[in-house]
């Protein structure tokens, strides 16, 4: 089983180094995107293609400027699937939401569909900063169908409950955990022995160097052993980025292969 970055934002890559550490997300968020308004389409698709020659995985992308590059360019043998992130305005399928505070509900719902037509993970940054969107506000915009809950990516999750965990480890939902930009932002330690005790699915990936220092999933993988070194056994990390993000992406990454060794 190959590497797999579970969650990446590679338009973002040309930030490293750019950007405060230990601030709020909000005031990080302000800096981001002074530095980025000036950006045009080319700046964000170099951005793009500089994070694909870092990195060293299979990786699912989320990005709002539309700036992959296509399968068949120089960068084709880096397979990757390119989710694009909902925000404020629809986007071109397969697509899936930001977020509870940036998505409005019937824009989650839609995305949420097309990855479930794609059969693709959707993922969404949820219960990341404090208790304000919470897993049950998300839960509610799908009343009418929770079959659609299936099959994807919490993203940071530090303010999870328990019985929010095992309602994700019910329904094939993972969480996702990027040491780097935890350590970034200084969140709160996660309770890592109720996430194990749950039996949710556990995924560690890389997030985007705006927020981390690199797009190497073993880097990732040492800070977390440097921060917290009886989390997790050597298997279990090493279990995060291979066989447990593969059991969500291995019939996605089969067709990405497939697509990307087409004439």
């Amino acid at each position: 089983m190959p590497l797999i970055n579970a969650h990446c934002h590679l338009e973002l890559t040309n930030l490293a180094g750019k950007l405060p550490r230990n601030k709020p997300f909000f005031e990080w968020l302000t800096e981001l995107r002074k530095q980025v308004a000036t950006w045009t389409k080319e700046d964000y698709q170099a951005s793009y293609r500089k994070g694909l020659e870092l990195s060293t995985a299979f990786v699912y992308d989320v990005g709002n400027q539309i700036s992959e590059p296509t399968l068949h360019s120089p960068l084709s043998t880096l397979h990757f699937i390119a989710m694009h992130e909902v925000i404020k305005q629809p986007m071109p399928e397969p697509c899936t939401p930001h977020s509870l505070y940036a998505t409005p509900p019937e824009l989650i719902k839609q995305s949420v569909k097309s990855c479930v037509k794609a059969g693709i993970p959707w993922s969404i940054h949820l219960a990341e900063f404090d208790e304000s969107d919470r897993f049950s506000d998300f839960l509610d915009i799908f009343k009418d169908e929770p079959e659609l809950v299936k099959n994807g990516f919490i993203i940071h999750g530090n303010f999870l409950t328990e019985s929010d965990l095992h309602f994700m480890a019910n329904n094939d939902i993972a969480l996702v955990h990027c040491p780097q930009s935890h350590e970034w932002f200084g969140h709160k330690d996660p309770d890592f022995e109720m996430w194990k005790k749950s039996g949710v699915d556990i995924c560690i990936a890389t997030d985007s160097l705006a927020s981390a220092e690199s797009l190497d999933l073993m880097e990732q993988v040492k800070t977390l052993f440097r921060r917290y070194p009886n989390a997790f056994t050597q298997e279990e990390a090493m279990a995060a980025i291979t066989s447990v993000p593969g059991k969500y992406l291995e019939k996605t990454m089969r067709s990405v292969a497939a697509r990307s060794m087409c004439p």
